[in-house]
Protein backbone atom coordinates (compact mmCIF):
# COMPACT_ATOMS: atom_id res chain seq x y z
CA UNK A 1 0.00 0.00 0.00
CA UNK A 2 1.32 3.13 -0.75
CA UNK A 3 2.16 4.92 2.44
CA UNK A 4 1.48 8.12 1.70
CA UNK A 5 -2.25 7.43 0.77
CA UNK A 6 -2.75 5.62 4.07
CA UNK A 7 -1.65 8.37 5.86
CA UNK A 8 -3.89 10.88 4.23
CA UNK A 9 -7.06 8.56 4.95
CA UNK A 10 -5.80 7.86 8.81
CA UNK A 11 -8.78 8.15 10.94
CA UNK A 12 -7.82 9.86 14.30
CA UNK A 13 -11.27 11.31 15.58
CA UNK A 14 -12.49 8.42 17.66
CA UNK A 15 -16.19 7.40 18.84
CA UNK A 16 -17.22 8.66 15.81
CA UNK A 17 -21.16 9.00 16.42
CA UNK A 18 -21.33 9.29 11.88
CA UNK A 19 -20.53 5.58 11.92
CA UNK A 20 -23.38 3.70 11.76
CA UNK A 21 -23.60 0.28 12.97
CA UNK A 22 -26.70 -2.24 10.77
CA UNK A 23 -26.88 -6.15 11.39
CA UNK A 24 -24.59 -7.80 9.24
CA UNK A 25 -22.41 -10.05 11.80
CA UNK A 26 -19.90 -12.73 10.99
CA UNK A 27 -20.48 -15.52 13.23
CA UNK A 28 -19.99 -12.70 15.24
CA UNK A 29 -21.01 -12.43 19.10
CA UNK A 30 -22.94 -9.18 20.92
CA UNK A 31 -20.93 -6.92 23.21
CA UNK A 32 -20.81 -3.27 24.61
CA UNK A 33 -17.76 -1.58 24.69
CA UNK A 34 -14.86 0.56 24.02
CA UNK A 35 -11.90 -0.58 21.38
CA UNK A 36 -8.64 1.73 21.96
CA UNK A 37 -5.78 1.00 19.53
CA UNK A 38 -2.37 0.06 20.50
CA UNK A 39 -0.89 1.74 17.05
CA UNK A 40 -1.97 2.20 13.92
CA UNK A 41 -4.55 -0.20 12.84
CA UNK A 42 -5.59 -1.37 9.93
CA UNK A 43 -9.07 -2.06 8.72
CA UNK A 44 -10.88 -4.79 6.99
CA UNK A 45 -14.49 -5.52 5.37
CA UNK A 46 -16.49 -8.95 6.60
CA UNK A 47 -14.22 -11.32 4.09
CA UNK A 48 -11.33 -10.09 5.73
CA UNK A 49 -9.86 -8.46 2.84
CA UNK A 50 -8.04 -5.10 4.17
CA UNK A 51 -8.83 -1.80 3.12
CA UNK A 52 -6.74 -0.10 1.06
CA UNK A 53 -7.17 3.60 2.02
CA UNK A 54 -8.33 3.41 5.81
CA UNK A 55 -6.38 3.03 9.46
CA UNK A 56 -7.42 4.23 12.57
CA UNK A 57 -4.50 6.34 14.07
CA UNK A 58 -2.74 5.21 17.39
CA UNK A 59 -4.15 5.47 21.02
CA UNK A 60 -7.58 6.45 19.96
CA UNK A 61 -10.93 5.10 21.25
CA UNK A 62 -13.92 3.80 18.85
CA UNK A 63 -16.82 1.89 19.79
CA UNK A 64 -17.35 -1.67 18.97
CA UNK A 65 -20.61 -3.82 19.27
CA UNK A 66 -19.45 -6.90 17.95
CA UNK A 67 -16.26 -9.37 18.38
CA UNK A 68 -15.88 -11.59 15.25
CA UNK A 69 -13.75 -14.66 13.51
CA UNK A 70 -13.16 -13.05 10.07
CA UNK A 71 -11.12 -14.99 7.37
CA UNK A 72 -7.58 -15.01 7.17
CA UNK A 73 -7.59 -12.59 10.04
CA UNK A 74 -9.42 -13.85 13.35
CA UNK A 75 -10.51 -12.19 16.08
CA UNK A 76 -11.71 -8.50 15.06
CA UNK A 77 -13.87 -6.07 16.67
CA UNK A 78 -16.54 -4.27 14.68
CA UNK A 79 -16.29 -0.60 14.48
CA UNK A 80 -18.72 0.55 11.93
CA UNK A 81 -20.95 -1.24 9.57
CA UNK A 82 -18.93 -2.81 7.50
CA UNK A 83 -15.44 -2.21 9.46
CA UNK A 84 -13.33 -3.99 11.63
CA UNK A 85 -10.10 -4.15 13.40
CA UNK A 86 -7.60 -7.33 14.39
CA UNK A 87 -8.19 -7.59 18.08
CA UNK A 88 -4.59 -8.07 18.83
CA UNK A 89 -4.47 -4.45 17.68
CA UNK A 90 -6.64 -2.87 20.19
CA UNK A 91 -7.41 -2.95 24.02
CA UNK A 92 -11.27 -4.09 24.76
CA UNK A 93 -12.89 -2.16 27.46
CA UNK A 94 -16.63 -2.51 28.37
CA UNK A 95 -19.06 -0.55 30.12
CA UNK A 96 -19.00 2.70 30.83
CA UNK A 97 -15.78 5.02 32.09
CA UNK A 98 -16.55 6.12 36.07
CA UNK A 99 -14.74 6.54 38.97
CA UNK A 100 -15.29 6.36 42.93
CA UNK A 101 -15.30 3.46 45.67
CA UNK A 102 -17.08 0.38 46.20
CA UNK A 103 -17.31 -1.07 49.57
CA UNK A 104 -17.44 -4.87 50.00
CA UNK A 105 -19.98 -6.18 52.38
CA UNK A 106 -19.63 -8.33 55.12
CA UNK A 107 -18.87 -11.63 53.10
CA UNK A 108 -16.48 -10.03 51.11
CA UNK A 109 -17.08 -9.81 47.26
CA UNK A 110 -16.32 -12.40 44.77
CA UNK A 111 -14.12 -11.29 41.23
CA UNK A 112 -15.79 -12.12 37.81
CA UNK A 113 -13.37 -11.83 34.54
CA UNK A 114 -15.91 -10.17 31.37
CA UNK A 115 -15.61 -12.30 28.07
CA UNK A 116 -17.51 -12.28 25.23
CA UNK A 117 -21.15 -10.83 27.34
CA UNK A 118 -20.32 -12.72 30.14
CA UNK A 119 -19.36 -12.67 33.78
CA UNK A 120 -17.28 -15.81 34.79
CA UNK A 121 -16.60 -16.05 38.46
CA UNK A 122 -12.79 -16.37 39.66
CA UNK A 123 -11.49 -18.40 42.53
CA UNK A 124 -10.55 -15.18 44.17
CA UNK A 125 -12.56 -12.94 46.64
CA UNK A 126 -12.01 -9.47 47.75
CA UNK A 127 -11.50 -8.85 51.79
CA UNK A 128 -15.18 -8.03 53.82
CA UNK A 129 -15.64 -4.45 54.32
CA UNK A 130 -12.79 -3.37 52.22
CA UNK A 131 -12.70 -0.26 50.17
CA UNK A 132 -12.04 -0.53 46.19
CA UNK A 133 -11.24 2.17 43.52
CA UNK A 134 -13.48 1.53 40.66
CA UNK A 135 -12.63 2.45 36.57
CA UNK A 136 -15.87 1.25 34.97
CA UNK A 137 -19.15 0.37 35.66
CA UNK A 138 -21.85 -2.00 33.75
CA UNK A 139 -25.30 -3.18 34.26
CA UNK A 140 -25.78 -6.81 33.05
CA UNK A 141 -28.22 -9.47 34.63
CA UNK A 142 -30.13 -7.32 36.31
CA UNK A 143 -27.01 -6.18 38.58
CA UNK A 144 -24.25 -3.08 38.64
CA UNK A 145 -20.94 -4.61 38.02
CA UNK A 146 -17.63 -2.17 38.99
CA UNK A 147 -14.09 -2.95 37.75
CA UNK A 148 -11.30 -3.13 40.28
CA UNK A 149 -8.35 -4.19 38.27
CA UNK A 150 -8.25 -5.10 34.67
CA UNK A 151 -10.78 -7.25 33.97
CA UNK A 152 -11.67 -7.75 37.61
CA UNK A 153 -15.48 -6.87 38.41
CA UNK A 154 -17.13 -6.97 41.71
CA UNK A 155 -21.10 -6.68 41.61
CA UNK A 156 -24.10 -5.26 43.38
CA UNK A 157 -24.86 -7.88 45.14
CA UNK A 158 -21.58 -8.48 46.99
CA UNK A 159 -20.78 -4.76 47.32
CA UNK A 160 -22.50 -0.99 47.52
CA UNK A 161 -21.37 2.39 47.18
CA UNK A 162 -23.02 3.18 50.24
CA UNK A 163 -20.94 2.67 53.41
CA UNK A 164 -22.71 1.43 56.31
CA UNK A 165 -21.73 2.71 59.51
CA UNK A 166 -21.91 0.71 63.22
CA UNK A 167 -24.25 3.46 64.95
CA UNK A 168 -27.25 3.98 66.95
CA UNK A 169 -28.62 6.82 68.36
CA UNK A 170 -30.90 10.02 68.40
CA UNK A 171 -31.84 12.28 65.44
CA UNK A 172 -33.16 15.54 66.74
CA UNK A 173 -34.83 17.43 63.89
CA UNK A 174 -33.62 20.93 63.79
CA UNK A 175 -33.06 24.04 60.78
CA UNK A 176 -35.88 22.31 59.05
CA UNK A 177 -37.94 24.00 57.18
CA UNK A 178 -41.54 25.20 58.57
CA UNK A 179 -43.16 22.22 56.78
CA UNK A 180 -40.52 19.81 58.26
CA UNK A 181 -38.53 17.47 56.80
CA UNK A 182 -39.17 14.32 54.48
CA UNK A 183 -39.40 10.59 56.16
CA UNK A 184 -38.14 8.27 52.25
CA UNK A 185 -38.73 4.69 52.00
CA UNK A 186 -34.70 3.74 50.98
CA UNK A 187 -32.03 6.16 50.08
CA UNK A 188 -29.57 7.85 48.03
CA UNK A 189 -30.38 7.58 44.25
CA UNK A 190 -33.49 5.00 45.01
CA UNK A 191 -35.34 7.22 47.47
CA UNK A 192 -38.98 7.63 47.33
CA UNK A 193 -41.02 10.01 49.20
CA UNK A 194 -43.68 8.76 51.59
CA UNK A 195 -45.44 12.09 52.00
CA UNK A 196 -45.09 12.03 55.59
CA UNK A 197 -42.49 14.97 57.27
CA UNK A 198 -41.18 15.31 61.00
CA UNK A 199 -41.18 18.92 62.25
CA UNK A 200 -38.03 21.10 63.66
CA UNK A 201 -37.71 19.48 67.58
CA UNK A 202 -38.83 16.36 67.43
CA UNK A 203 -36.84 13.49 68.75
CA UNK A 204 -36.50 9.89 66.77
CA UNK A 205 -34.20 6.92 67.44
CA UNK A 206 -32.05 5.39 64.50
CA UNK A 207 -30.85 1.84 64.21
CA UNK A 208 -28.10 2.45 61.28
CA UNK A 209 -26.26 5.17 59.33
CA UNK A 210 -25.43 4.92 55.85
CA UNK A 211 -23.04 8.00 53.95
CA UNK A 212 -23.84 7.07 50.30
CA UNK A 213 -22.34 7.20 47.07
CA UNK A 214 -22.93 11.30 47.23
CA UNK A 215 -21.51 11.87 50.26
CA UNK A 216 -25.00 12.56 52.10
CA UNK A 217 -25.38 10.44 55.13
CA UNK A 218 -29.05 8.99 55.86
CA UNK A 219 -30.65 7.61 59.23
CA UNK A 220 -32.65 4.73 59.30
CA UNK A 221 -35.72 5.26 61.58
CA UNK A 222 -37.70 2.73 60.38
CA UNK A 223 -38.39 -0.82 58.92
CA UNK A 224 -37.84 1.17 55.67
CA UNK A 225 -37.86 4.79 56.68
CA UNK A 226 -34.92 7.54 56.59
CA UNK A 227 -34.30 10.88 56.80
CA UNK A 228 -31.80 13.09 55.40
CA UNK A 229 -28.61 13.92 58.51
CA UNK A 230 -29.11 17.71 56.67
CA UNK A 231 -31.41 18.62 59.33
CA UNK A 232 -30.57 16.87 62.38
CA UNK A 233 -28.27 17.33 65.61
CA UNK A 234 -27.50 13.75 66.79
CA UNK A 235 -26.94 12.16 70.29
CA UNK A 236 -25.39 8.92 69.80
CA UNK A 237 -25.88 5.64 71.63
CA UNK A 238 -22.95 3.67 70.05
CA UNK A 239 -20.33 5.76 67.94
CA UNK A 240 -16.97 3.88 67.94
CA UNK A 241 -13.53 5.14 66.62
CA UNK A 242 -14.14 3.00 63.55
CA UNK A 243 -17.20 4.20 63.02
CA UNK A 244 -15.68 7.97 63.51
CA UNK A 245 -13.13 7.47 60.86
CA UNK A 246 -15.93 7.44 58.20
CA UNK A 247 -15.93 10.55 56.34
CA UNK A 248 -19.38 12.30 57.42
CA UNK A 249 -20.76 16.27 55.66
CA UNK A 250 -22.30 17.23 58.34
CA UNK A 251 -19.84 16.42 61.62
CA UNK A 252 -16.27 16.41 62.35
CA UNK A 253 -15.05 13.43 65.12
CA UNK A 254 -13.13 14.09 67.90
CA UNK A 255 -11.51 11.86 71.00
CA UNK A 256 -11.52 12.98 74.17
CA UNK A 257 -7.74 12.48 75.44
CA UNK A 258 -8.48 13.12 79.24
CA UNK A 259 -11.58 13.74 81.30
CA UNK A 260 -12.97 17.30 81.10
CA UNK A 261 -15.55 19.80 81.82
CA UNK A 262 -18.78 20.08 79.12
CA UNK A 263 -18.75 23.88 78.77
CA UNK A 264 -21.90 25.80 77.84
CA UNK A 265 -19.86 28.00 75.83
CA UNK A 266 -16.48 28.50 73.94
CA UNK A 267 -14.31 29.74 77.19
CA UNK A 268 -13.36 28.28 80.23
CA UNK A 269 -15.54 30.39 82.68
CA UNK A 270 -18.39 29.11 81.33
CA UNK A 271 -17.87 25.14 82.74
CA UNK A 272 -20.63 23.07 83.51
CA UNK A 273 -21.40 20.31 86.25
CA UNK A 274 -21.24 17.63 83.43
CA UNK A 275 -18.13 15.64 82.48
CA UNK A 276 -16.84 13.49 79.13
CA UNK A 277 -14.84 10.75 80.20
CA UNK A 278 -11.38 9.93 78.54
CA UNK A 279 -11.63 7.61 74.88
CA UNK A 280 -14.63 9.27 74.59
CA UNK A 281 -15.67 9.81 70.69
CA UNK A 282 -18.32 12.67 70.12
CA UNK A 283 -19.22 14.04 66.83
CA UNK A 284 -18.79 18.11 66.76
CA UNK A 285 -20.94 20.20 64.41
CA UNK A 286 -18.76 23.77 64.62
CA UNK A 287 -15.62 25.20 66.02
CA UNK A 288 -14.19 28.30 66.95
CA UNK A 289 -10.53 29.80 67.73
CA UNK A 290 -9.93 31.52 70.97
CA UNK A 291 -6.09 32.52 71.51
CA UNK A 292 -4.58 29.21 71.21
CA UNK A 293 -7.47 27.05 72.03
CA UNK A 294 -9.67 25.44 69.09
CA UNK A 295 -13.13 25.38 70.73
CA UNK A 296 -15.85 22.40 69.60
CA UNK A 297 -19.32 22.14 69.55
CA UNK A 298 -20.98 18.85 69.96
CA UNK A 299 -23.47 18.00 67.84
CA UNK A 300 -25.99 16.95 70.91
CA UNK A 301 -25.02 20.45 73.09
CA UNK A 302 -21.89 21.47 74.84
CA UNK A 303 -18.63 22.61 73.93
CA UNK A 304 -14.92 20.82 74.55
CA UNK A 305 -11.74 22.42 74.11
CA UNK A 306 -8.74 21.41 72.33
CA UNK A 307 -6.22 20.97 75.32
CA UNK A 308 -9.16 18.06 76.47
CA UNK A 309 -9.53 16.39 72.83
CA UNK A 310 -7.54 15.37 69.65
CA UNK A 311 -9.15 15.14 66.24
CA UNK A 312 -10.10 11.56 63.97
CA UNK A 313 -9.28 11.92 60.45
CA UNK A 314 -11.68 11.41 58.56
CA UNK A 315 -11.10 11.59 55.06
CA UNK A 316 -13.78 11.77 52.17
CA UNK A 317 -13.72 9.06 49.32
CA UNK A 318 -12.62 10.77 45.68
CA UNK A 319 -15.89 13.12 44.07
CA UNK A 320 -16.08 11.09 41.03
CA UNK A 321 -15.97 12.40 37.74
CA UNK A 322 -18.84 10.87 36.01
CA UNK A 323 -17.39 10.43 32.51
CA UNK A 324 -16.10 13.95 32.34
CA UNK A 325 -12.26 15.37 32.24
CA UNK A 326 -10.80 16.87 35.40
CA UNK A 327 -10.67 19.67 33.56
CA UNK A 328 -14.53 19.44 32.14
CA UNK A 329 -15.01 19.39 36.19
CA UNK A 330 -13.24 21.89 37.22
CA UNK A 331 -14.72 24.40 33.91
CA UNK A 332 -18.57 23.28 35.39
CA UNK A 333 -17.44 24.11 39.07
CA UNK A 334 -16.07 27.56 37.68
CA UNK A 335 -18.87 28.22 35.81
CA UNK A 336 -21.58 27.16 38.23
CA UNK A 337 -19.89 29.17 40.94
CA UNK A 338 -20.21 32.65 38.77
CA UNK A 339 -23.49 31.94 38.31
CA UNK A 340 -24.34 33.11 41.84
CA UNK A 341 -22.20 36.69 42.07
CA UNK A 342 -24.46 39.05 43.23
CA UNK A 343 -26.43 36.95 45.49
CA UNK A 344 -26.34 37.76 49.34
CA UNK A 345 -24.28 36.37 52.21
CA UNK A 346 -26.90 35.30 54.65
CA UNK A 347 -25.70 32.97 57.39
CA UNK A 348 -26.15 29.22 57.50
CA UNK A 349 -28.15 29.74 53.67
CA UNK A 350 -27.40 26.92 51.68
CA UNK A 351 -28.76 28.62 48.11
CA UNK A 352 -29.68 28.98 45.51
CA UNK A 353 -30.40 32.38 46.83
CA UNK A 354 -28.24 33.25 49.52
CA UNK A 355 -25.19 31.77 50.90
CA UNK A 356 -22.59 31.73 53.43
CA UNK A 357 -19.13 30.53 52.22
CA UNK A 358 -19.34 26.54 52.99
CA UNK A 359 -22.90 27.01 51.98
CA UNK A 360 -21.62 28.38 48.54
CA UNK A 361 -18.62 26.11 47.74
CA UNK A 362 -21.17 23.26 49.29
CA UNK A 363 -24.02 24.00 46.76
CA UNK A 364 -22.06 24.65 43.59
CA UNK A 365 -20.27 20.98 43.57
CA UNK A 366 -23.35 19.81 44.10
CA UNK A 367 -24.86 21.26 41.47
CA UNK A 368 -21.49 20.97 39.01
CA UNK A 369 -21.13 16.95 39.87
CA UNK A 370 -24.10 15.74 41.91
CA UNK A 371 -21.82 15.18 44.97
CA UNK A 372 -21.74 16.91 48.53
CA UNK A 373 -18.80 18.05 49.68
CA UNK A 374 -19.52 18.66 52.97
CA UNK A 375 -22.13 21.41 54.53
CA UNK A 376 -19.63 23.10 56.17
CA UNK A 377 -15.59 24.44 56.07
CA UNK A 378 -14.22 21.71 58.14
CA UNK A 379 -15.76 18.25 56.43
CA UNK A 380 -14.95 20.37 53.52
CA UNK A 381 -11.29 20.22 54.87
CA UNK A 382 -11.08 16.60 53.81
CA UNK A 383 -12.78 16.30 51.06
CA UNK A 384 -9.57 16.08 49.01
CA UNK A 385 -5.98 16.54 49.24
CA UNK A 386 -4.28 19.60 51.13
CA UNK A 387 -1.76 21.73 49.08
CA UNK A 388 0.36 24.41 49.78
CA UNK A 389 -0.94 28.06 48.92
CA UNK A 390 2.15 28.19 46.08
CA UNK A 391 0.59 24.61 44.31
CA UNK A 392 -2.86 25.80 43.79
CA UNK A 393 -4.77 25.19 40.83
CA UNK A 394 -7.86 26.14 39.52
CA UNK A 395 -11.23 24.70 41.08
CA UNK A 396 -9.12 24.26 44.35
CA UNK A 397 -10.47 25.01 47.73
CA UNK A 398 -8.53 27.65 49.85
CA UNK A 399 -9.37 27.57 53.28
CA UNK A 400 -8.35 30.48 56.60
CA UNK A 401 -7.55 29.65 59.78
CA UNK A 402 -5.79 26.13 61.24
CA UNK A 403 -6.83 22.96 60.11
CA UNK A 404 -9.81 21.45 61.79
CA UNK A 405 -10.78 24.85 62.69
CA UNK A 406 -11.17 26.68 59.58
CA UNK A 407 -13.54 29.91 59.41
CA UNK A 408 -13.84 30.77 55.55
CA UNK A 409 -13.52 29.33 52.31
CA UNK A 410 -13.36 29.98 48.62
CA UNK A 411 -13.36 28.47 45.45
CA UNK A 412 -9.84 29.27 43.75
CA UNK A 413 -9.97 30.74 40.10
CA UNK A 414 -6.27 31.16 39.44
CA UNK A 415 -4.74 34.15 38.81
CA UNK A 416 -4.60 34.88 42.30
CA UNK A 417 -8.12 35.10 42.33
CA UNK A 418 -11.08 33.24 44.67
CA UNK A 419 -14.58 33.60 44.32
CA UNK A 420 -16.49 33.99 47.83
CA UNK A 421 -19.37 34.71 50.28
CA UNK A 422 -17.17 36.74 52.86
CA UNK A 423 -19.49 37.95 55.53
CA UNK A 424 -23.06 39.46 56.66
CA UNK A 425 -23.89 42.85 54.23
CA UNK A 426 -21.76 41.54 51.22
CA UNK A 427 -22.76 39.59 48.01
CA UNK A 428 -20.92 36.52 46.35
CA UNK A 429 -17.97 38.39 44.68
CA UNK A 430 -14.35 37.39 43.72
CA UNK A 431 -11.58 38.65 45.14
CA UNK A 432 -7.87 38.58 45.40
CA UNK A 433 -5.65 37.09 47.51
CA UNK A 434 -3.64 39.70 49.64
CA UNK A 435 -1.19 39.49 52.37
CA UNK A 436 -3.49 41.34 54.82
CA UNK A 437 -6.41 38.34 54.07
CA UNK A 438 -4.35 34.95 53.09
CA UNK A 439 -5.66 32.14 52.89
CA UNK A 440 -4.00 28.94 54.72
CA UNK A 441 -4.50 26.35 52.68
CA UNK A 442 -5.52 24.57 49.54
CA UNK A 443 -7.79 21.65 48.92
CA UNK A 444 -7.85 20.08 45.78
CA UNK A 445 -11.33 18.11 44.92
CA UNK A 446 -10.46 16.11 41.83
CA UNK A 447 -7.67 13.93 41.56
Amino acid sequence: MNKKLLTTFLISAGLASGLAFNATQVNAAAIKGIVTTNKMARLYDENGKMAADRALAPNTPWITDTNSQLPDVGEAYRVSTHEFVKAEDVSFQHGHAASGVINTGANGALIYHYENGTYTASDSKLDANSKWQYSYTDENAGKTWYQVATNSWINSDDASTATTISNTGTAEISYAPDAGTDIWNGYGANKTVTGQKLANGSKWRFSQKVIDANGDAWYQIGTSQWISGYFTKITNGSFDEAAAKIWDPNYAALKVTKKTAIYSDSNYNSAGNKTMAEGSIVQVDSTVQTGNTIWYEMSEGGWLPSSATSTINAQRPTVALNGKTKAQAIDDVISTAKQQLGKPYVWNAKGPDSYDCSGLMQYVFRQATGQNIGSWTVPQETAGTKVSMNNLQRGDLVFWGPEGASYHVALYLGNNEYLNALRPGTNVKIDKISSSFEPSFGVRIFQ
